[in-house]
C-alpha cells in the first residue's frame, strides 16, 4: 500500500519516495469536494446527491452520515469561511453538458458551530452563473467566498451575509477554450494574497495576484502559469506552503516554492499499487493531532476517500 513518489527537479534529476496510503471509505457515488471540520470529521459533497454528508476518518468502520439534504439539487464546492461555518454550491446539473440548468445555482451557508442541529440558509442565487465548481474562502473576509465558474471562465464573489454577487475576475486563463462539456477554472484557493487555480481543459495550475478592498476582490496583475500536466482538479496547501493537486486520471501533482523553474516538484502515481487514485477530484489535510495534520484526504469520481501520509516529504 505504498504509491511511488517520483521527484523531478528543474535539472530533471529524479529521486523517489514512498508514501503510505489507505482506503478510508468506498462510496457508490461520485465524490466531488470535501472540507475538514475543526473536530477532524470530513464534510463531503457529490454531484450525484442532494445530501451533504459527514464522515469520521478515524472510525473503525467509517460511514457517510447525513448533515442536511437540499431539495432537488446536487452539490459542488464547499469551503470553511468561519470556524465550523461553510459556504456550499448547489445547483441542478445537466449531466450531458456538465452545465447547471440556467437560474438554479445558489450558494448556501451551513453553520455547524453550535451543539444543536445545523443552521442552513440560502445565502445567494447566482442567476448569471453557468456552472460553479470550486469554492474558496477569502482570508480576513468571513462573509466572502469565491466561486469558480468553469463554463463561463470567470470568478464570482458571493457575500454570504448580504447575498450580493459580482464578478471578481475574468481572464482567458480561466476559460475552458473548448465546447461543453469541457471545464475551465476548477479548483481555487486564496493563499498569501494570490488566487491559485486550476484549469481542467487547459491542463494548467496557475496563480494571479488579487486585492481586497472595501469587501471586494479584484484581480491586480497578470496570471502566472506554474505548471502544466494532465487534467488538474482541486488542491490543498500543506503547512510548508506546498500544493497537492488532484490530477486525472490517477495522480497527485506536487508543487513547491523551493523548486526552481515553474515549481512543479513531483507526481505521486498510484497505478500498480493496492490503493490507486481512480479519477481524483479534491484534496484536504486532516485536522487535530500531528498525524492528522500530515494526512491528505483525497476524493475520487469513483467514490474513494483515500488517506495519504505526507509526513516523509522534506522538500
Amino acid at each position: 500500500m505504498f504509491p511511488l513518489l517520483c521527484l523531478c527537479f528543474a535539472a530533471c534529476v529524479a529521486a523517489s519516495f514512498t508514501f503510505p496510503t489507505r482506503l478510508v471509505f468506498q462510496s457508490p457515488i461520485f465524490l466531488e469536494n470535501l472540507a475538514v471540520r475543526p473536530n477532524g470529521k470530513i464534510l463531503i459533497t457529490s454531484p450525484q446527491s442532494s445530501t451533504l454528508h459527514l464522515l469520521d476518518p478515524t472510525a473503525e468502520n467509517p460511514a457517510l452520515d447525513e448533515v442536511h439534504t437540499f431539495p432537488n439539487v446536487t452539490l459542488g464546492g464547499i469551503a470553511q469561511v468561519q470556524p465550523d461555518v461553510y459556504g456550499l454550491i448547489a445547483s441542478v446539473l445537466n449531466v450531458t453538458t456538465i452545465r447547471a440548468v440556467p437560474g438554479t445555482i445558489a450558494i448556501w451557508r451551513v453553520d455547524l458551530s453550535s451543539d444543536g442541529p445545523p443552521v442552513v440558509n440560502k445565502a445567494a442565487d447566482v442567476p448569471d452563473g453557468m456552472f460553479l465548481d470550486g469554492l474558496g474562502a477569502v482570508p480576513g473576509e468571513p462573509d466572502l467566498v469565491l466561486g469558480a465558474d468553469s463554463a463561463a471562465g470567470r470568478v464570482w464573489q458571493i457575500n454570504l451575509r448580504t447575498g450580493a454577487v459580482r464578478v471578481a475576475a475574468q481572464d482567458d486563463a480561466f476559460a475552458p477554450d473548448a465546447p461543453a462539456p469541457a471545464l475551465g477554472i476548477n479548483g481555487l484557493h486564496v493563499h498569501g494574497g494570490e488566487l491559485y487555480f486550476t484549469n481542467s481543459q487547459q491542463n494548467t495550475f496557475s496563480r494571479v495576484p488579487i486585492s481586497v478592498r472595501g469587501g471586494n476582490v479584484t484581480q491586480s496583475g497578470p496570471v502566472q502559469v506554474l505548471g502544466s500536466a494532465n487534467e488538474f482538479d482541486d488542491f490543498a496547501f500543506d503547512a510548508e506552503g506546498r500544493v497537492w493537486v488532484a490530477t486525472l486520471p490517477d495522480t497527485l501533482t506536487l508543487f513547491s516554492r523551493h523548486v526552481q523553474g515553474n515549481g512543479m516538484l513531483a507526481q505521486l502515481n498510484a497505478p500498480g499499487n493496492p490503493i490507486e487514485f481512480d479519477a481524483p477530484t479534491s484534496a484536504a489535510f486532516g485536522r487535530g493531532g500531528l498525524t492528522q495534520q500530515h494526512t491528505l484526504y483525497v476524493t475520487t469520481q469513483t467514490g474513494q476517500l483515500v488517506a495519504v501520509d505526507t509526513n516523509g516529504i522534506r522538500v
